[in-house]
């Protein structure tokens, strides 16, 4: 057969220049991607073949973005990635991209902590396409590709920053992209660079403390410069009319950021520490329970190659050790420095003490001096413990990920038969006139309507918490209006408008604001009469507008 290589490019066929280039990728790049479609289908497959979309991007197939609607919120790069789901409408295919950038961040990952064992990649791999954050992201799947996107860059960054030549300016830009794309994952990016000092510090005998120092003033700087950077770009596009994470930023005072920066550590520790929180990581005991063994096991570890390396005799050394290991945990939550308010989709970098187990076994099997038994036995047993944590979670990773579709899907039919219900009831009434009749939803429910308390572990999931899903609608205007509005397309005028509750005191002063004169204390009496949606009598008039009771309260 012909060697391809020896024949210009205009003189092969596409065929042949697809294979020639497949055999010019890295074998662990290739070994990465597998491992992620596979893992992640396994994972995610039931998402992105039934399509459950979130209140929050319902309507983002057919409404448009622009630079400055994104801007507002940071992510001045919105606008180009819901530029790509105007042109790839298919639910699977979406899933499929956001598989893609997933692939080429674990391979990422992998690269910049030097990991290139089979097993290893597979675990990073496997770990990255289950975690939490992942799942989370699916349930706003018009924007996972930009979640996706945020990660990539942020791992590029720290990838470009050890790597690369001149890393600093190639750094600066893939953080900003990072951040233009969603702020919380620049926490992946100091978590891989404190990850790759530990690895210097602990594992390499010939380690250059100075050097390493300087990188460290080096990364704190490109940081703050991003982040500052980052708001003037969004104040630039936006003529300073910037809202939610940009503007509480801006508004907050020095002690306000470090009230932040206590309950940013403090939300890390009641995520892994026991009895702080019921999350499903907790609720997973086998795993859990050999979690903390290997994390107690990491920190004997950690004062072993200390002695090993001897680095109290570089006192510059041991203070940068001392130094990593208290920053990680804020680095792990470092966007709760500008909002406390930190979920499920915003703690990707919640996954750098397994990354650290999956290092640390590379780099164990690559010292040569371990050369006495009970060292052999130590590192024997941590390498197996790990691999067994790892797999372990994410074989709970897959798990999770499909009680919490199953979980979606469920409510999403649910809640679907009851919006229809609450729609057709109100079309029937007597001169209501779709898209000219204000309706006003008025009662404040204690929990969400209908309940089913069911698969508990997933109610620390973002998208699949109180808020995002069909049953929400009832306990938020913004969600009743995106799902009554875009999914049944009735066209309904609906208050409260840009309100955060239904209560009476609201629907009377948005009324009043759009000329139409109302009394809280009067719509608090006529309620008193009605019974709670789904009755048939929940409805009154109102100085021509409609009044639906949706609660008791």
């Amino acid at each position: 057969m012909e060697n391809l290589r020896s024949k210009p490019f205009w003189d092969r066929s596409p065929l042949e220049s697809l294979a020639d280039g497949y055999k010019k990728l890295p074998r662990n790049f290739k070994l990465c991607m597998l491992a992620t479609f596979i893992i992640g289908l396994a994972a995610h497959m039931y998402c992105y073949t039934n399509m459950l979309t979130g209140a929050d991007d319902a309507f983002l197939f057919s409404d448009t973005r622009t630079f400055a609607d994104g801007a507002s919120g940071t992510r001045w790069l919105l606008a180009i990635y819901f530029a790509l789901i105007k042109t790839i409408r298919m639910p699977w295919l979406l899933g499929v991209m956001t598989l893609l950038l997933y692939g080429v961040a674990a391979w990422l990952v992998c690269e910049t902590l030097s990991i290139t064992s089979s097993v290893g990649i597979i675990l990073v791999s496997g770990l990255m396409v289950t975690s939490p954050t992942m799942i989370s992201s699916n349930f706003y799947l018009t924007s996972a590709h930009m979640y996706a996107g945020a990660l990539l860059f942020a791992c590029l960054a720290a990838y470009a920053y050890k790597k690369w030549r001149h890393s600093w300016i190639a750094a600066f830009v893939f953080m900003l992209l990072s951040e233009g794309s969603y702020a919380a994952y620049i926490s992946m990016t100091l978590c891989l660079f404190f990850l790759c000092s530990l690895k210097e510090l602990l594992f390499d005998q010939e380690a250059n403390d100075k050097h390493n120092l300087v990188r460290h003033f080096g990364m704190l700087f490109l940081f703050g410069g991003s982040m500052v950077a980052t708001t003037v770009i969004c104040n630039l596009i936006t003529a300073n009319n910037t809202a939610g994470r940009v503007q509480d930023a801006q508004a907050q005072a020095a002690t306000d950021y470090i009230d932040n920066i206590i309950t940013s550590v403090q939300q890390v520790f009641a995520f892994f520490l026991p009895g702080t929180s019921n999350s499903y990581f907790h609720g997973e005991r086998v795993m859990y329970s050999l979690f903390l063994l290997c994390a107690a096991l990491s920190a004997v570890l950690v004062i072993w190659l200390l002695v090993k390396q001897q680095l109290w005799k570089r006192p510059l050394g041991l203070f940068l050790l001392v130094a990593d290991i208290v920053c990680l945990p804020l680095a792990m939550n470092v966007i709760g420095i500008v909002s406390k308010w930190v979920h499920t989709l915003m703690t990707f970098a919640y996954l750098t003490p397994w990354l650290f187990f999956v290092m640390a076994v590379e780099q164990l099997y690559r010292r040569d001096d371990l050369r006495k038994d009970w060292e052999r036995l130590l590192r024997w047993g941590y390498s197996l413990l790990s691999c067994v944590v790892a797999g372990l979670t994410v074989l709970c990773g897959i798990r999770l990920a499909n009680i919490c579709y199953t979980k979606a899907y469920a409510r999403y039919t649910e809640g679907l038969a009851d919006s229809i219900r609450l729609t057709n009831l109100i079309e029937a009434i007597p001169n209501y006139v779709k898209g000219e009749t204000p309706v006003a939803f008025v009662g404040v429910s204690d929990n969400d309507f209908p309940w089913q308390d069911a698969y508990e572990l997933t109610s620390d999931i973002a998208g699949i918490g109180d808020l995002y899903y069909w049953q929400g609608m009832y306990t938020a205007p913004f969600v009743l209006d995106s799902y009554v509005n875009q999914h049944l397309r009735a066209n309904m005028l609906i208050f409260p408008q840009d309100a955060a509750i239904f209560t009476a005191d609201t629907i009377a002063d948005q009324l009043n604001d759009a000329g139409i004169n109302a009394s809280a204390d009067e719509i608090k009496e006529l309620l008193q009469d009605l019974h709670a949606f789904p009755k048939e009598d929940c409805w009154t008039w109102y100085n021509d507008v409609l009044l639906i009771k949706l609660f008791a309260n």
